[in-house]
């Protein structure tokens, strides 16, 4: 699905309705065991466009000022949204040096890279005192050359066809 649905989604706890409600659902589950003497990690995902909204900044701040470094949360910078490029519709200019503004410990990988998103991880977890964010720079439908460089690939229809010649590309089985 286009957002994460944990009735759908092996491994998605929690699935949220509009969008930036997620960020506040995840500081509220991380400070939640924070208060129970819970060690367990709390992991979120935004998107760039998603981060237009006001409601994400806002629970930037408070998991900054409440020190909720539980939460390792993960920005989708494809750099495309529904409506167009981020930048032509809101342009949020550099995420990454926003989220460290807003007290966050930040950490820039190609998002695309699983041993990289894998050290950041590992690093974001040895950080005390603040949330840490993980900026993916991904590229949207990378690897499947129907939707690769496609700015109209938010709700595309997708055939078997198409699903097995992806996997096949990205070598798959």
């Amino acid at each position: 699905p286009s957002n994460c649905d944990r009735n759908k989604t092996p491994g998605i706890d929690m699935t949220t309705g509009s969008l930036g409600q997620g960020i506040s659902a995840a500081i509220g589950v991380a400070l939640g065991y924070r208060m129970k003497k819970i060690n367990n990690w709390i992991y979120l995902i935004i998107g760039d466009g998603e981060s237009q909204e006001g409601q994400i900044w806002e629970g930037a701040l408070f998991a900054s000022h409440f020190k909720v470094d539980n939460l390792i949360a993960f920005l989708d910078h494809n750099k495309q949204q529904i409506d167009g490029y981020v930048k032509d519709v809101m342009d949020l200019g550099d995420l990454h040096k926003k989220f460290e503004d807003f007290g966050w410990h930040v950490q820039t990988v190609d998002g695309h890279d699983v041993d990289a998103i894998d050290h950041a991880i590992r690093i974001a977890k040895k950080t005390t005192g603040k949330p840490s964010m993980i900026v993916l720079e991904t590229e949207k439908g990378k690897g499947c050359s129907f939707a690769e460089g496609v700015l109209d690939n938010h709700h595309m229809h997708v055939t078997n066809d198409q699903i097995e010649e992806s996997l096949k590309s990205l070598g798959c089985d």
